[in-house]
């Protein structure tokens, strides 16, 4: 498999290796994203995207669509809107009303979305050990947690 090579700019402010470094990031986590969620969609018709929402709503439920959509990475908050209520018509999640303020509706699993997460998560974690954590060592995740940290830690 060939190296992506990262774009060259004449810049003054950051130097080639860090722009390499800062595309093979780029490039990694979407060929991360993209091989994960071509197994999603074969074994499950099911977007990495509307994964998320599932995974979210296991852990923080009911949860208004604004809410939930300020928390996800891989999706705009329009699309979130449109991806609940396709899993809302796949029979995954249940819109409720909220009883502090009729105005805003609460998202749910339901009971056959539960079950459902549950085997899109076996998926998931199988797709993650075989794409991610295979081809690295403990060294290189400890250090990739490392990075992590760093520039979470560098957010103003």
């Amino acid at each position: 498999m060939d190296l992506v090579k990262a774009p060259r700019t004449t810049s003054t402010v950051i130097s080639q290796p860090e722009q390499d470094g800062w595309f093979g990031l780029m490039y990694a986590q979407a060929a991360m994203r993209s091989r994960i969620e071509t197994v999603l969609m074969e074994r499950h018709r099911l977007s990495f995207s509307a994964f998320e929402i599932l995974c979210r709503l296991k852990d923080f439920e009911p949860q208004p669509v604004r809410s939930l959509a300020s928390e996800l990475v891989t999706v705009s908050p329009t699309r979130a809107s449109r991806l609940v209520q396709e899993l809302i018509d796949a029979g995954h999640l249940v819109r409720g009303a909220n009883q502090d303020d009729g105005r805003v509706s609460l998202i749910s699993l339901t009971e056959d979305g539960r079950g459902y997460i549950e085997t899109v998560a076996r998926t998931f974690e199988e797709s993650v050990k075989e794409f991610f954590v295979e081809p690295l060592d403990g060294d290189d995740i400890a250090a990739l947690a490392r990075i992590w940290q760093k520039l979470e830690a560098a957010d103003g």
